[in-house]
């Protein structure tokens, strides 16, 4: 009898043969073992911002403002942050700067901001905060950095330090008289009158050495400068109008700058009815600038008849 022809041996093959292939249907169908999963990490994300309109300085160099935002892009909380800033040479935090909850800084030669724990998935109050540039050529890029760094293990450090990118563009003041206003505007001789002077700066720079020239009209004499603060006064021959004239000092006036009208007293020492007196300031300034169309302004004063009812021109 041959071997397999045994009843109970051809029971037994046929139970091995169908396990093997039922093990082999098995490892065909279920999925291969799932991956190690990753330990959780924690995962700071800087990003720095140069915030509108001082994300610009010019070539004389002054002003930028920046925005530092710090998250935890974790799947564990990041202990002790730290993040420290890097300034161009010759660049410093300016005075008045706010630090938001939470954090501590030292805006000294260290340059640092420091958190406590920031929580997975979460940001921390951002900063905002204010430096001066040193002077660089128009077109020069410089920046500021923030680099974030705490003592747990991160899932990648790439992302940990945020640029904000500054250019310079060429300074210019623009100085604009808007106002010159006498009250009253209608007089009689003996009056007195306030002659009021409204200047500001337009330009995208401070304006040092600014001076309003005010000559005196014909037939006026100077009383006083009794609100001229923060400017200072001196009066004296002109030597553009060849008039007697204030002039008046604003050492330094910042850009977008409207300081309070400047305030000067005259009184109406001769003239006759129907007489037109012309007042004019002129405003100038050591520092660039290009338009000086709106530098000049006029205002007049009418003499009227002593008995005449004074109204408004």
């Amino acid at each position: 009898m041959h071997p397999t022809s045994h009843p109970a041996r051809r029971r037994h093959l046929a139970t091995a043969v169908s396990l093997g292939a039922l093990a082999s249907l098995v490892t065909a169908v279920l999925p291969a073992s799932p991956a190690v999963a990753a330990p959780p990490r924690a995962d700071l994300v800087v990003t720095a911002t140069a915030v509108a309109p001082r994300d610009q300085v010019v070539d004389v160099g002054g002003g930028v403002t920046v925005e530092v935002e710090v998250r935890n892009a974790g799947t564990r909380s990041a202990p002790e942050v730290t993040l420290a800033y890097g300034l161009p040479s010759g660049a410093y935090f300016t005075d008045g700067n706010a630090v938001p909850e939470g954090w501590s800084c030292d805006f000294g030669a260290a340059a640092t901001c420091t958190y406590g724990a920031l929580a997975a998935g979460a940001s921390a109050p951002r900063l905002r905060f204010d430096l001066s540039f040193p002077p660089a050529p128009t077109g020069t890029t410089s920046a500021v950095t923030a680099t974030a760094r705490t003592t747990s293990t991160e899932l990648s450090t790439a992302n940990n330090v945020g640029e904000a990118t500054i250019t310079y563009i060429r300074g210019v003041t623009d100085l604009e008289i808007t106002a010159v206003q006498a009250n009253p505007a209608q007089v009689i001789v003996g009056d007195t009158v306030n002659i009021s002077v409204q200047v500001r700066n337009a330009g995208n720079m401070k304006a040092e050495d600014v001076h309003v020239t005010v000559p005196l009209p014909d037939g006026f004499t100077r009383v006083a400068e009794p609100n001229s603060s923060p400017w200072y006064c001196e009066f004296g021959d002109d030597p553009v109008s060849g008039q007697p004239a204030w002039d008046c000092l604003f050492y330094g006036m910042v850009e977008g700058y409207t300081p309070d009208p400047l305030e000067l007293t005259a009184a109406v020492a001769s003239g006759a009815p129907g007489d037109v007196a012309t007042v004019t300031a002129r405003a100038t300034t050591i520092s660039p600038e290009d338009d000086l169309s709106d530098n000049t302004a006029q205002g007049t004063i009418v003499i009227l008849e002593p008995a005449t009812v004074r109204g408004t021109v």
